[in-house]
């Protein structure tokens, strides 16, 4: 995803990357529309593959492409997809990764929601998964088989707050040949950004502090560009698509993360 204030501070942008500034507006309107007429320039990107295409809102919509290139930004990844909630957000992702007879490793400390789909829905699905101790990296290595394909844990897991070693997890996938993806919800890209750190894709729950007014659901998804197409594809099969008005509110919501969040922090403190 195309950048122009990727070298600009991080509160430049949280406020100013990804907007689309139609007509002049100082923020990107609402597209309440289904589809998007079409003409020989878009129609020949979408036939040649091209997933930011404004044709199909359950596809991309304008609004969605706006927050997804605003967290890709904000975490240095090199695009992104924006989702209808968190859950959307890592189903459509490991689903895009896992295949019967794969294996995937994480922590048991995970978002409960994330245990059910794992617990419940990829047994069924023929996908095996070993939960580790999210503080011992080395028992996720000692869970890695030849059919591991995924490595997935939470930068501070939720709701337990068990702090995970990014760079040694990131290190074990790297040697062992796995894609490695955080759910970095509760860190943010203010005060963490996985990606520097060597891994392949993050995951975020916009509901909660990207967003930080308790209005909304969403889920976005940065990382790997060749990662992120096959989380598009899975995406629009399963339906979880964004909705125009939830990423209005929630580019919004980002305008104001590098103010909030050291509030909250130094809240905590207290």
């Amino acid at each position: 995803m195309d950048d122009e204030f990727s070298e600009r501070a991080f509160s430049t942008r949280a406020v100013w990357s990804g907007t689309n500034h139609l007509e002049g507006s100082a923020v990107t309107p609402i597209f309440t529309t289904s589809t998007y007429q079409l003409n020989d320039d878009r129609y020949q990107d979408w036939a040649d593959g091209g997933q930011h295409s404004l044709i199909y809102s359950r596809w991309s919509s304008v609004n969605s492409e706006a927050v997804a290139s605003k967290v890709a930004s904000l975490e240095g990844a090199e695009d992104g997809e924006t989702l209808a909630s968190g859950m959307a957000a890592i189903s459509s992702t490991l689903l895009s990764m896992l295949s019967k007879g794969d294996h995937m490793v994480t922590s048991a400390d995970i978002y409960g929601g994330t245990y059910g789909l794992l617990t419940s829905d990829f047994p069924r699905f023929g996908i095996d998964v070993t939960m580790a101790d999210i503080r011992d990296p080395s028992s996720f290595e000692a869970a890695i088989n030849e059919n591991t394909k995924v490595l997935y844990v939470e930068t501070i897991t939720n709701p337990v707050l068990k702090v995970c070693d990014l760079e040694a997890m990131a290190s074990i996938a790297k040697e062992h040949g796995l894609i490695s993806v955080v759910d970095n919800t509760f860190a943010t890209p203010w005060a963490c950004q996985p990606i520097s750190m060597g891994f392949d894709v993050v995951i975020h729950s916009g509901t909660k502090f990207l967003n930080g007014h308790t209005d909304l659901t969403a889920g976005i998804v940065v990382g790997r560009a060749d990662l992120i197409k096959g989380v598009f594809k899975t995406k629009t099969r399963l339906g979880g698509t964004a909705d125009p008005l939830m990423c209005y509110l929630l580019e919004r919501g980002m305008r104001t993360l590098h103010a909030r969040m050291p509030i909250q922090h130094q809240t905590l403190l207290n």
